[in-house]
């Protein structure tokens, strides 16, 4: 097997557990959870087990001063804030309509690549933000909740696109997937906690509650988070982003299916331009890759 072909089986697999987990996630809500203290136990239930695998293995945790540096500013600035914005934005709007709008990060990717790295864009790419940005307004409407929630989306789509933009383009790259993971969760767990503490947003919940949050932990920031930065190193971030088509459409699904989430017209429009944008971006990328 190729090492693209594997990148490809990484990036679904993940793509479909990231889409999956905020039903599971939002199902807690009821139970007395909310978005930031559900980022918070994400991290704090497998930060043993990140340990336990980087000690079974013999790793070091031993990191030069670049690499430190750039372990907290793609963890925090790409990682930490996307999980407590998409998580918060649960409480506002559907898990469906979120994670169509958060999937708006491979734009953010190629528009960030030419900011950062001068990659330039062309048409197709041009338009594809024109299709995105007109996609967005149907998911508005009159209440000020769901304009909350809409800003929260877009907003974790902008930082997970700086998080798999630095992972491309740092020493991140050449640090253990599991070591590395170990210091995201780990700075996670502490600043999560001190945001939860400081805005009042720690409460107990039921038994169902922790179990369903640790589920929700060990397939996002385990299983999924290793296949998808597998998939990064296999593919590169441009082509992760646009293989992660799946991510939506399984989290609409699940949505109606288990939450029961209304799915209005506007919103399908608004889904499918967006899903659009995003076909028309791996179009383009594969052109400029046969080239």
């Amino acid at each position: 097997m190729s090492t693209k072909q594997r990148g490809m089986i990484f990036t679904v697999i993940a793509t479909v557990i990231f889409g999956i987990t905020p039903a599971i996630g939002k199902l807690t809500y009821a139970m007395g959870n909310n978005g930031i203290q559900l980022a918070f136990l994400r991290h704090l239930f497998v930060l043993p087990l990140f340990l336990f695998i980087v000690l079974y293995q013999g790793k070091s945790l031993k990191l030069t001063r670049i690499q430190m540096k750039d372990v907290f500013k793609v963890g925090f600035f790409g990682n930490t804030l996307t999980i407590v914005m998409l998580y918060s934005s649960y409480e506002y709007i559907g898990v469906g309509s979120a994670t169509v709008l958060h999937f708006l990060y491979p734009l953010f990717v190629c528009l960030m690549n030419f900011l950062l790295y001068q990659q330039k864009l062309n048409r197709q790419q041009i338009l594809c933000l024109i299709l995105a940005i007109v996609g967005i307004t149907f998911f508005i409407d009159a209440s000020a909740s769901s304009l909350t929630g809409i800003v929260l989306a877009v907003l974790s789509g902008v930082f997970f696109a700086y998080y798999m933009v630095g992972m491309d383009h740092s020493s991140i790259r050449y640090i253990s997937p599991y070591v590395f993971n170990f210091y995201l969760v780990l700075m996670n767990s502490i600043v999560i906690f001190l945001l939860a503490a400081i805005m009042g947003r720690l409460s107990v919940m039921s038994a169902g509650g922790y179990l369903l949050s640790a589920i929700v932990a060990v397939l996002t920031s385990l299983i999924g988070v290793i296949l998808l930065q597998k998939g990064i190193y296999c593919l590169g971030a441009s082509l992760t982003a646009i293989l992660s088509t799946l991510e939506p459409i399984t989290s609409l699904i699940f949505g109606v299916i288990w939450l029961g989430e209304s799915l209005t017209l506007y919103k399908i429009i608004g889904s499918l331009l967006v899903l659009l944008s995003t076909f028309i971006l791996v179009k383009s990328q594969n052109q400029e890759g046969d080239g």
